[in-house]
């Protein structure tokens, strides 16, 4: 049934949309992969066929089950178990991680591009935990010539970037910030900023990079003293939270906004953002964080706001 519907399906909807391989397939996955999801020599996964048929104004939750396999389920399975440990990021996780990725480098199953480019995507993220800045870095750009052989910085606006290559991309003005790079860290940023906002595909995981771009960006414009631009950004990425119901991510930008507002002496704006965002750490649990930039507004402005103040607010 899966090759029945994957050659099939697919293919005469976008006909009947009128609709080029190439549009269909912008910034979701490769002509390459669409056409053999077409031919049936490969069913499509739960994310690009949700997408495809998102774009071909189709409910994909009528299909699902139909088009995937039980290897694929498998695949999506043994990603997720990849994901969680790297999240965690603890010794233990981070020696069980390795151990998969090892096993996976020798699956057959893993030799699509589509799976090369999360593999290698996924040593990045070990790296990145093991703060080995110099090998996160060569792997994301390994990983984005699985998908773009010619890749090149200078033009990443231009691209209509995949999901992973926006997460990969995301990774590289990473590097460069740990690296102290500030200014080659934030022309990255901006533009995969420039490449999302011109080619956006809204899924859950691109609503989350999306905000983590922002955040990462406001943080670089301080940084540069390009304060006008922060505080632009700042006020972007509440909107986009308030948009998507992104709450979690929300005090975050809040903090940002207020911290350079206090820094520009706009002392009692400030401050009242600021009682707004350790509200929203606190509201959230997210005390480990909440006491960190305590003690940074306290040691930096010698402010001080307590936890019993928080819980009035």
């Amino acid at each position: 049934m899966a090759n029945v519907l994957g050659d099939t399906l697919i293919r005469r909807l976008r006909k009947e949309k009128g609709m080029t391989q190439a549009q269909l397939c912008e910034g979701i996955c490769t002509k390459g992969t669409l056409s053999n999801i077409e031919n049936g020599k490969r069913p499509p996964n739960r994310w690009v066929f949700k997408q495809l048929m998102e774009r071909l104004g189709e409910n994909s939750s009528r299909y699902f089950m139909d088009v995937v396999t039980l290897d694929d389920r498998s695949l999506a399975e043994t990603k997720d178990r990849l994901r969680g440990l790297l999240r965690k990021n603890s010794s233990e996780s981070n020696e069980a991680a390795y151990a998969l990725m090892g096993e996976l480098d020798r699956d057959k199953n893993f030799s699509t591009k589509e799976n090369r480019q999360f593999l290698l995507r996924s040593k990045a993220s070990l790296a990145f935990n093991l703060k080995k800045h110099e090998d996160a870095r060569a792997y994301v750009l390994e990983a984005l010539r699985v998908t773009r052989p010619n890749f090149d910085e200078g033009k990443i606006g231009t691209y209509a970037l995949s999901l992973d290559e926006v997460f990969l991309t995301n990774q590289l003005a990473v590097v460069y910030f740990l690296e102290g790079c500030i200014e080659k860290s934030t022309d990255v940023f901006l533009a995969v900023k420039e490449a999302v906002d011109g080619n956006y595909i809204e899924s859950d995981e691109m609503i989350g990079i999306y905000s983590d771009l922002l955040y990462n960006l406001s943080k670089n414009f301080g940084l540069l003293g390009k304060n006008q631009d922060c505080i632009d950004i700042c006020d972007i990425g509440m909107q986009w939270c308030q948009n998507h119901r992104r709450f979690f991510q929300y005090p975050r930008f809040l903090y940002n906004k207020a911290y350079l507002l206090i820094y520009l002496g706009r002392k009692e704006e400030g401050i009242k953002l600021l009682e707004k965002a350790f509200a929203l750490f606190w509201g959230f649990g997210r005390y480990a964080e909440l006491s960190f930039i305590q003690n940074s507004i306290q040691e930096k402005f010698g402010i001080k706001i307590d936890n019993l103040a928080m819980t009035s607010l």
